[in-house]
C-alpha cells in the first residue's frame, strides 16, 4: 500500500517530535474499558496517549513507513490499512473513533467518513481535526492555509505549499467548510460541537460528533 507519507516518514518524525496532537484537549478524560479507533494514526503518538487514558486502541494507517516509526505500547494494536475501506476491520464496533489532522490527506472524503460511521457503535463518539478550510495564510510565516493563495476559497483540489512544512512535503486536499460539514452529516454522523482552537487566524477545525443511535 503506497502513501505519500512513506517517503517522508523519518523527516516527519523529527519535524513533529514536539507537537501535541490537535485532538488531545478535546478527548474524553476517562476512556477506561473503551475500544477506540485511531484512523490515519501516523506514527501513533495520539494512539499511545489514548491508551494512557485506559482505552484499547486499534491504530490504522496506510503508510508502512509511518507505522515503522510507531513505538510499541500496551493496549495499542497497529494495523496497516486504508481509511476508505474496512479491509483491516474485525467487525467489532468501536466505542469511539478519532482521526487527527488526516481528512485533508484523504482523497475520498466520503469513503473515509462512511468507514468511520460504520465502525462506530450507535451513539458512539467521533472526534475529527483538520486544517481550518476558511482562511488564507502562509506556512512559512506560521499562518497555515488550507488553500493556495493563487486560487479562491471555492476552489477544491490537491495542492502543496512548496515550503519545508508538512504541507510542503505531502500536500493537502482543500475543501470548503460546507463540503466538510455536509459530508459528515451525509455519512450519518451528528454534530455535538464545532471547535476552533484559539488563534489570531484559526489554523485548525475540530469536530466533535456522535454516530446516530439507530
Amino acid at each position: 500500500m503506497h502513501s505519500r507519507y512513506d517517503a517522508v516518514a523519518q523527516w516527519y518524525a523529527r519535524f513533529t517530535a514536539d507537537w501535541l496532537p490537535v485532538c488531545v484537549p478535546y478527548l474524553p478524560e476517562d476512556l477506561r474499558d473503551q475500544r477506540v479507533l485511531d484512523l490515519a494514526c501516523g506514527n501513533g503518538v495520539l494512539s499511545r496517549l489514548i491508551a494512557d487514558r485506559g482505552a484499547a486502541v486499534t491504530a490504522v494507517d496506510s503508510s508502512a513507513g509511518m507505522l515503522r516509526n510507531a513505538t510499541p505500547a500496551d493496549h495499542v494494536e497497529y494495523r496497516e490499512g486504508d481509511a476508505t475501506n474496512t479491509g483491516w476491520w474485525d467487525g467489532e464496533q468501536f466505542d469511539g473513533v478519532v482521526s487527527n489532522m488526516a481528512l485533508m490527506d484523504i482523497e475520498d472524503l466520503d469513503g473515509a467518513l462512511a468507514v468511520i460511521a460504520s465502525v462506530t457503535m450507535p451513539a458512539g463518539w467521533v472526534l475529527l481535526s483538520l486544517l481550518h478550510p476558511c482562511f488564507p495564510g502562509r506556512e512559512d510565516t506560521g499562518t497555515l492555509s488550507s488553500w493556495p493563495p493563487s486560487d479562491g476559497y471555492s476552489w477544491e483540489g490537491w495542492w502543496t505549499t512548496g515550503s519545508d512544512g508538512v504541507r510542503g512535503h505531502v500536500g493537502a486536499h482543500h475543501r470548503t467548510l460546507s463540503t466538510y460539514l455536509n459530508a459528515v452529516l451525509h455519512a450519518g454522523l451528528e454534530f455535538v460541537e464545532v471547535i476552533e482552537p484559539p488563534a489570531d487566524v484559526p489554523r485548525y477545525l475540530v469536530l466533535r460528533c456522535r454516530s446516530r443511535s439507530n
